[in-house]
């Protein structure tokens, strides 16, 4: 059983899955994104929060969609030492020349500002690329060598996966859209 099955399950989530058309973000970006991914928003498509804590960015749209995301994060690093510096040692994808095809995507975060994101190497396969994530903006990074659809699975089954779980206050995954 994948990851996305284990989270229609344990949400008991029943609504069709959506269709997106992800060409025009990946073109943009220069990468595919991992597919687990694009099949975790196929089967939630409606914007909404798991468990009224994390967010998955969106394949279209304003600042809840992948690209959107990390268009405003290229800029907010361009030329500013001091937001480049929130980012390492990783830096974004795209926002300089000495790491080209390597760096940050954001692809979700939670409503206490914990960030999620691909440590991305273009020259490799998606579904390898680590999640790391980090609990506030200045806090280190942690590494999670496992797809974004099991961080997520962790996060809301998992008491012990700390200190990103909810599992200990929410009992029952659950998916609610807005």
């Amino acid at each position: 059983m994948d990851w996305v099955h284990r989270f229609v399950t344990v949400t008991g989530w029943s609504a069709e899955p959506g269709e997106f058309d992800w060409a025009d973000t990946e073109r943009a970006m220069g990468t595919p994104l991992p597919a687990d991914f694009k099949e975790l928003r196929r089967r939630f498509p409606e914007w909404g929060a798991f468990s009224d804590h994390v967010l998955v960015l969106e394949a279209h749209g304003d600042a809840e969609s992948v690209l959107a995301n990390h268009e405003s994060s290229l800029r907010s690093v361009s030329g500013n030492p001091d937001t480049r510096r929130v980012f390492e040692p990783f830096g974004i994808l795209g926002a300089n020349d000495e790491s080209e095809g390597k760096g940050l995507v954001q692809w979700g975060y939670s409503f206490i500002e914990e960030e999620y994101y691909w440590l991305v190497d273009t020259l490799q396969d998606p579904s390898t690329w680590p999640v790391v994530a980090r609990v506030d903006s200045l806090e280190p990074f942690q590494r999670f060598d496992m797809t974004a659809s099991e961080f997520l699975y962790r996060v809301l089954t998992e008491a012990e996966f700390s200190p990103f779980s909810v599992a200990g206050t929410i009992e029952t995954p659950y998916y609610r859209t807005f």
